[in-house]
């Protein structure tokens, strides 16, 4: 208990001592820690190779990624292969450096891995996106389903409601599929729908692992046909209210539900106000934002998606079946009448399939659309604050739909939307690659802060089911965020925010993770990421979580329970008796070398202070060393 205390002092000391310079200083110190990846290299090949009997995962993943080739991980061998496979005509050195294996990881993927950072070390990164667009997808459906009770008469069943969340860490974690699994949940920031509501979508959590699958299965895809999917989910149809309705009614007031269609334009395709390439604003003669629609637009837009409901063509099926299937037209309920906005007419008599295409054609072809999702997918990758000519160039490859990797070979359909071009364009950019400057890089969601410790560590039996803090994490008591369970469909902040008071928001800055930032988060991130860290789930008491597993007859395994999310600390024990080394491994790992010299010697010096203890030896130590680096102002920001 006392260590315990000590580690949690210190982590506080060292967070608030640091918290007025918060993203300052990392990248400037990046020189003088030229031969760190080289100094710690030796120490990544052994890190992971407790997880190569980790198979027992559900959906396809292991969390042997870091096995240095052993596993199905997306990352250890295909990496291992990409850097062979390479024939291309231009040389492509963005991994030619440990540093930047790291950085580029940690933007495309829930976390750079000990093994990924060597072997990836002066292979091609073009081959190694390519390569991992050629994953098979790992979905959430099959693990909600495989969960189902037998009798669909049973009462609640926590177990399988649960199942969205539970895949979600499997998959984001262990899957083979990390830069699919990444697109994806950026795209689900954008595009939102949340099970938070505790009604329809929490009780058939088929509803949202079919959208999630939507979002995993076309992350390379194109935007216009993922509006389509979006447009005829379930999952969005009851969320944005439309599931169901019906066309006016002059007689009794009736008028069509205007919600999907408010959120559509506003959220999810074009904004509130004409944009340039750019993504700055258009101004009119008076110097005042061109507003680029009224109520009367969505209004008219509103008629689109009337006549739409739950699939009938089986009367037999189970609602939770038929909640993962694509809406059904239901003629007699769409709006006859002609459909007006954006400049687009829809003629009189328009039948619902017909003008549904109309209409998301029409807006998939705005200028909007491209500056509008393309600088807030920036955003949500690598930074909250990209620089106009950066925003146009990720425009441009959306446009076009094809851009031309390091090597010199394409990514794209030649399509406008191509999603696989849009996120080359993102990662790859000159912007994203070098070190980000005072006012560039972006907070790290909480969610990505537990999934890179997990990946970084190589957590060993990855079975979230077992964990019951990882079924609700949205409490600022624990991480303050939870996948697709956003309080409402603005997502948990918004791409525009600006943190009242702050030195950020003085410069005229940015900060959408500032908006779940606050005096009960902050220790709250601290004391959830001490469970995990410290291996307390090692020490746990289950004997409620058995009961709950019995209750509702599912086999509860204590093992499997006491393991779970077991880290592996052996490379970082064999340095632990030098705090400098320790500091330096963790830089790489965690922070690709932006931690400031202030804050590598405040983390240091603590450290030398933690001895050795006659149990765990200095295990308390690296513990100490996780907790500081990861509530760094310098981690905290990745830039």
């Amino acid at each position: 208990m006392t260590i315990k205390s000590t580690i949690l002092h210190y982590t506080f000391v060292l967070f608030f001592s640091l918290l007025v310079g918060c993203g300052g200083g990392g990248g400037s110190e990046q020189s003088s820690n030229g031969d760190v990846s080289n100094s710690t290299s030796t120490q990544s090949p052994n890190t992971g190779q407790d997880n190569t009997n980790n198979n027992n995962n559900q959906g396809g993943d292991t969390s042997g990624d870091d096995n240095s080739g052993q596993d199905g991980s997306d990352q250890s061998g295909s990496d291992q292969d990409n850097g062979d496979q390479s024939d291309s005509t231009q040389s492509d050195d963005t991994f030619s450096s440990k540093q930047q294996v790291s950085q580029f990881i940690q933007q495309a993927t829930f976390g750079a891995t000990p093994a990924q950072i060597v072997s990836l070390h002066e292979k091609s990164a073009s081959e190694w996106f390519k390569a991992q667009m050629e994953q098979p997808a790992s979905l959430v459906l099959p693990s909600v389903v495989a969960a189902a009770p037998d009798d669909p008469d049973d009462g609640f069943n926590l177990f399988h409601i649960e199942q969205t969340s539970l895949a979600f860490w499997r998959n984001s974690i262990a899957g083979e599929d990390q830069l699919r699994q990444r697109m994806a949940f950026a795209l689900s920031e954008l595009l939102v729908v949340s099970n938070a509501g505790g009604e329809v979508l929490t009780d058939i959590p088929e509803a949202v692992a079919a959208y999630q699958d939507i979002l995993i299965q076309n992350a390379f895809g194109n935007y216009r046909s993922i509006l389509e999917l979006v447009t005829y989910s379930p999952a969005m149809g009851h969320y944005l209210t439309y599931m169901g309705s019906e066309k006016g009614n002059e007689q009794t007031g009736r008028m069509p539900d205007e919600n999907y269609a408010r959120e559509l334009l506003q959220l999810f395709t074009l904004g509130i106000v004409a944009l340039n390439k750019d993504g700055s604003v258009q101004l009119n003669s008076e110097d005042a934002p061109v507003e680029l629609y009224n109520n009367t637009d969505i209004t008219g837009l509103a008629r689109v998606f009337t006549g739409l409901n739950l699939n009938e063509d089986d009367p037999e099926e189970l609602i939770n079946t038929r909640f993962t299937k694509p809406m059904q037209i239901f003629p007699e309920s769409h709006s006859e009448k002609d459909k007006v906005f954006l400049g687009l007419t829809i003629p009189a008599g328009t039948g619902a399939k017909a003008s549904i295409t109309q209409a998301l054609d029409h807006i998939f072809n705005h200028a909007n659309l491209a500056p509008f999702v393309g600088k807030q997918l920036i955003q949500r990758l690598v930074t909250s604050n990209p620089s106009p000519e950066y925003i146009s160039r990720v425009v441009s490859a959306f446009e076009s739909g094809v851009y031309e990797l390091p090597d010199g070979s394409s990514v794209g359909s030649s399509g406008r939307g191509d999603l696989a071009a849009t996120f080359a364009a993102i990662l790859f950019d000159e912007e994203a690659r070098t070190q980000a400057a005072d006012k560039g890089g972006k907070i790290r969601e909480p969610i990505l802060r537990f999934t890179h410790w997990a990946r970084a560590f190589n957590v060993e039996n990855i079975e979230p089911q077992y964990i019951p803090q990882l079924w609700e994490t949205g409490a600022t008591a624990d991480l303050g965020q939870h996948p697709y369970r956003s309080p409402s469909v603005f997502n948990y902040f918004r791409p525009g925010y600006k943190a009242p008071g702050s030195k950020s928001a003085e410069l005229g800055l940015v900060a959408p993770e500032l908006q779940i930032t606050n005096a009960s988060s902050i220790p709250g991130y601290i004391n959830f990421m001490t469970y995990f860290v410290m291996g307390q789930q090692q020490e746990a008491d289950v004997d409620e979580l058995k009961e709950e597993f019995d209750e509702i007859g599912v086999e509860f395994d204590l093992q499997k329970a006491l393991q779970s999310f077991r880290p592996n600390y052996d490379p970082l024990l064999e340095i632990a008796d030098s705090p400098t080394e320790l500091v330096a491994y963790l830089d790489l790992l965690l922070c690709a070398q932006q931690l400031s010299d202030q804050t590598k010697q405040n983390i240091t010096t603590a450290l030398s202070k933690v001895p050795s203890d006659e149990d765990d030896g200095l295990l308390p130590r690296v513990h100490l060393a996780i907790l500081m680096v990861m509530s760094s102002p310098d981690y905290l920001v990745q830039k």
